[in-house]
């Protein structure tokens, strides 16, 4: 009978063992998704769309201790970052230097910080970045014959046909014979 208990216990222990490998596995992953998750974070020194913050003439930039980034009015430049917690150093032209920190939303790989909103107060000063986009070509486009992509037309990428209408002759080739009416 007391084999029995020990088997029972033995199972029990198991199964708690067991139990919480799985929860320790489950907070590793999270605690490395949450903490190792790559985000790119464009800095912007450009004007506010509402004319709040006005871009600087010049400002250097450090993220996380990275290499400083030197941006004129106007400029945009990238820091590859880990994690959501960032600090960030501004120096505006011959200014003290200073610093501020910033949090990237943890689903977003791609952020937009804009640094005359940091260094103003506004907020968001990060922002989701939307890459502006080619407009979709209308119906017209697409079935004009010779249009680019159109159905029969020529490939832009493809050789041209030696001897073809219009086709380039070969570097050092002669010349095709003229012809007259």
């Amino acid at each position: 009978m007391s084999g029995a208990v020990m088997d029972s216990n033995l199972k029990h222990r198991r199964r708690v063992v067991r139990i919480l490998l799985i929860g320790v596995y489950a907070a590793l992953i999270a605690f490395v998704f949450v903490f190792g998750k790559g985000h790119t974070i464009i800095i912007d020194n450009k004007d506010t769309e509402d004319g709040k913050a006005k871009a600087f003439e010049a400002v250097t930039i450090s993220v996380d201790g990275q290499e400083p980034i030197d941006l004129q009015s106007g400029d945009r430049d990238m820091a590859k970052v880990r994690g959501q917690g960032h600090k960030v150093e501004v120096t505006v032209k011959d200014q003290q230097k200073q610093e501020m920190h910033i949090r990237v939303p943890l689903r977003e790989d791609t952020v937009l910080l804009s640094v005359p909103k940091l260094v103003a107060g506004i907020q968001p000063a990060v922002e989701k970045f939307v890459p502006l986009e080619a407009p979709p070509a209308t119906d017209d486009q697409q079935q004009q014959p010779g249009a680019p992509g159109a159905p029969g037309a020529p490939d832009a990428n493809a050789p041209a046909v030696p001897g073809a209408p219009g086709a380039p002759a070969a570097p050092g080739a002669p010349a095709a014979p003229k012809t007259t009416p």
